[in-house]
């Protein structure tokens, strides 16, 4: 239990794992199965073997840190609005607009 208390004590760490392995942006939605999910692999990676429960258990414990930092806004039991913005996307580069087409040369008659 110590060892998963110490793998999610960096907040920061533990989000930037989760944004290379789930879609997590700003201001969209992020859910309780995708955060066990990525604590267990980040477990996994630091060599902490994690039950599914115990994976759990420790998702529920670190939402709730989440929700009083305002790092996460409650949606519904299980969704979270993420309040990170360093997260954004950044804007999609658009096409540079097109000058009109020259109309076409009309043979002389």
């Amino acid at each position: 239990m110590r060892k998963v208390d110490d793998l999610l004590r960096d907040e920061r760490e533990v989000l930037q794992f989760l944004k290379t392995r789930f879609p997590m942006y700003h201001q969209c939605n992020f859910f309780f199965r995708d955060l066990q999910y990525g604590i267990a692999t980040l477990g996994e990676q630091k060599g902490i073997r994690m039950r599914y429960d115990r994976a759990e258990r420790a998702a529920r414990d670190f939402v709730v840190r989440l929700e009083k930092s305002r790092v996460f806004l409650p949606v519904d039991g299980q969704t979270w609005t993420v309040n990170v913005p360093e997260f954004k996307t950044p804007p999609v580069p658009r096409a540079p607009a097109r000058a009109p087409a020259a109309p076409a040369a009309q043979p002389i008659a």
